[in-house]
């Protein structure tokens, strides 16, 4: 795996601000039948098994995932099935696959290396997936339609379609693997203060923005401290911008204290998404964001339904004057699954203050 170097600068101020670095392009991900796949940026990629139509009581986690690189394996990850399992076979239309055992409260098959490489073209030439323990009681089940095409794709976007390396896409020469870029933000640790607007400073705030036709009922704002900037005190403002059932909305801003101890506010500044649910925002939006003051990492998470089996994540680092996108997941299908795909990811540096 390459990695690409960001380096911050440091000001006397001890903000840092980033050399250029490349627009954020996430992965895609894809729906074939009853299975999404998808990859990022550094080429490791994750095909998920999706509930069938009808209950899920009996329905299994399948997870295959497969990092970039000529050495990197397939790992199989089956889950959803009670912790009492003991001993287990894996079946597929009927034929033994795998058998093994797992230690009490064990809530997870994990298969590598060559079984995990073998069980995958097993899944790949059936239609359904079985889970039984050594009576042959069932403990789960897995639709298969669609896994073929899903590992097929990942095969192409790792450049080992046509190799011996291949899953699905086996062919004649040697095995071969594209290289991944990965990019590094090296950024300078703030130094937070106890200095934050008043509450009158984000009443006035909340007043004029975008966002003051969709405060209903109790609201609640929040800031953080960013430490000092160039021109003083800094701060993160999560500005409540309406809310549903299970998401909140949140207008994001940066505030910065002059001397005289006055505060002004502007939109933060983000390289990728902060548009909540519309692209057409005036603002950045996050749904139920959250700060970690530790990471200097501010989230979002959009949820498609109350279950959570759908929709997107994402991460930012603040690197001094903006928020740099670092993670990313999604799960665009409502059908049951709780491993969302990631498709961004950077890796993040915390200097020294």
């Amino acid at each position: 795996m390459h990695r690409a170097i960001f380096a911050s600068a440091l000001f006397v101020t001890g903000a840092s601000i980033m050399a250029s670095a490349p627009v954020p392009t996430p992965g895609k991900v894809m729906t074939y039948k009853d299975w999404t796949v998808g990859c990022d940026n550094g080429l490791s990629c994750q095909a998920v098994a999706l509930k069938p139509d009808g209950p899920w009581d009996d329905g299994l986690s399948v997870v295959v995932t497969r990092k970039a690189g000529l050495q990197a394996q397939p790992i199989v990850e089956i889950s959803g099935f009670p912790a009492k399992l003991g001993r287990f076979r894996l079946l597929v239309d009927g034929k033994v696959t795998e058998t093994g055992s797992l230690q009490t409260g064990a809530e997870s098959i994990t298969l590598k290396d060559a079984t995990a490489v073998k069980v995958a073209r097993a899944l790949a030439k059936g239609t359904s997936l079985q889970l039984v323990d050594a009576s042959g009681a069932k403990y789960g089940a897995a639709s298969l339609s669609g896994v073929a095409a899903a590992l097929r794709y990942v095969d192409s976007v790792q450049g080992r379609a046509g190799s011996k390396g291949a899953v699905i896409a086996l062919g004649a020469r040697k095995a071969a693997a594209k290289k991944a870029m990965i990019p590094i933000f090296e950024v300078r640790k703030i130094a937070p203060s106890d200095v934050l607007p008043d509450a009158s400073a984000l009443v006035a705030l909340s007043e004029g923005s975008p966002c003051a036709q969709e405060r209903f009922g109790s609201t609640q704002d929040t800031a953080y401290s960013l430490g000092n900037g160039p021109g003083g005190a800094q701060s993160l403002v999560m500005l409540n911008c309406g809310a549903g059932a299970y998401n909140f909305s949140s207008g994001i801003y940066v505030g910065q204290r002059n001397a005289a101890g006055k505060w002004t506010f502007e939109p933060a500044k983000f390289d990728y998404g902060a548009t909540g649910f519309s692209a057409d925002s005036k603002i950045p939006l996050l749904v139920n964001a959250d700060w970690d003051a530790a990471t200097q990492t501010i989230g979002s998470y959009s949820k498609g339904r109350g279950l959570g089996d759908c929709g997107s994540s994402e991460s930012w680092v603040w690197d001094g004057t903006m928020f740099r996108l670092t993670e990313a997941t999604v799960m665009g299908e409502c059908r049951g699954s709780v491993d969302w795909i990631p498709v961004w990811r950077a890796e993040v540096k915390l200097l020294p203050r």
